[in-house]
């Protein structure tokens, strides 16, 4: 009994004598390992349980050190004892905002980093639809999983949470001086570069929102050209005389003669580019689609007219006011 008796006080004397320090050691008695995978939450890293859980003896429930409803910040009021809160900007993402932090994030450990509970756009299709942004053409970002190459996961100051304002947040990943020039397309001008393009992606290639062809020969056909009569008026090209463009010698519509040639009309980009040119109207330095000669186009602008020498051909000019006579 005596011997009984000794046995019980050292178990008794061990027990008490459990440290702060040697807490997660005890938990550990019962408790599985949460430090094992790849991204591990730094207080279970360290071992220290107690800095998120309730320390209650060997008899506890599951209960976290400060029930989330009992902050100011909400359910996430544990986390933000730690981590600085994500919450103050204009816009929030929705898990965020209602404090489920843990929707995106393992508490303990995961095997992607910050502990997300995904990788990539994976994780972002855990609640997003996917299937809302599938499409013939996706943009790269969402090929490869980085949406939050555009978004920010937790908050931004501009809607849907993206990174930047218009194109700025386009020239963070596309070359800036690429669509400057001393013209400059007006969508381009105006920071508008989902007047044309899609962000996520399209059924057209180049992101495009409408059709364009990628011919440089075509019969004409309006149909062709939606992307652009989205904003320009579909009758530039209709008739051989009219008054209806400034592309024009005397009353002959120059736009008719370029894109109506049977099978050897002309795309639009032939002539003009669609984002900034160095000339008039637009008016690309070089023709696309020759092969490694990209034939160069010289276009001088006058005050009613103007002439335009391409390639090897012979100067070509017109005038609204009276009609020039090209040999």
């Amino acid at each position: 009994m005596a011997i009984l008796k000794n046995c019980i006080l050292l178990v008794t004397i061990c027990f008490s004598s459990i440290s702060f320090a040697e807490e997660p050691l005890y938990c550990l008695g019962c408790h599985p390992h949460k430090a094992e995978k790849g991204y591990v939450h730094k207080p279970v890293k360290d071992g220290e349980c107690i800095s998120c859980h309730k320390s209650t003896g060997k008899q506890h429930p599951k209960v976290k050190k400060g029930a989330f409803t009992q902050t100011d910040n909400g359910k996430s009021g544990l986390c933000t004892e730690c981590h600085e809160p994500k919450n103050n900007q204009k816009f929030v993402h929705a898990p965020v905002a209602s404090g489920d932090c843990l929707d995106c994030h393992d508490v303990h450990q995961s095997d992607h980093k910050y502990q997300l509970k995904a990788s990539g756009s994976d994780l972002c299709f855990l609640c997003h639809d996917k299937s809302k942004i599938d499409r013939k053409y996706p943009h790269k970002p969402i090929v490869e999983g980085k949406c939050s190459s555009c978004h920010d996961p937790h908050q931004s100051n501009v809607k849907f949470m993206l990174k930047g304002e218009g194109s700025q947040l386009c020239f963070r990943c596309h070359e800036q001086k690429k669509f400057t020039g001393v013209v400059v397309h007006k969508p381009v001008a105006e920071a508008k570069c989902g007047s044309c393009h899609s962000t996520h992606g399209t059924e057209n290639p180049h992101l495009l929102n409408k059709f364009f062809p990628e011919e440089f020969y075509m019969p004409f056909n309006k149909d062709n050209f939606s992307l652009c009569f989205g904003c320009h008026k579909d009758t530039l090209a209709d008739e051989q005389f009219s008054e209806t463009t400034g592309f024009r010698n005397g009353i002959k519509n120059l736009h008719f003669v370029h894109v109506n040639k049977n099978d050897k009309g002309r795309s639009c980009k032939t002539c003009h580019d669609p984002h900034a040119a160095n000339q008039g109207h637009l008016i690309s330095s070089r023709v696309p689609h020759f092969g490694a000669w990209r034939i160069p186009i010289r276009y001088t602008q006058t005050n009613s007219g103007g002439t335009c020498v391409a390639g090897c051909h012979k100067p070509k000019s017109y005038d609204r006011n009276q009609a020039i006579t090209n040999q």
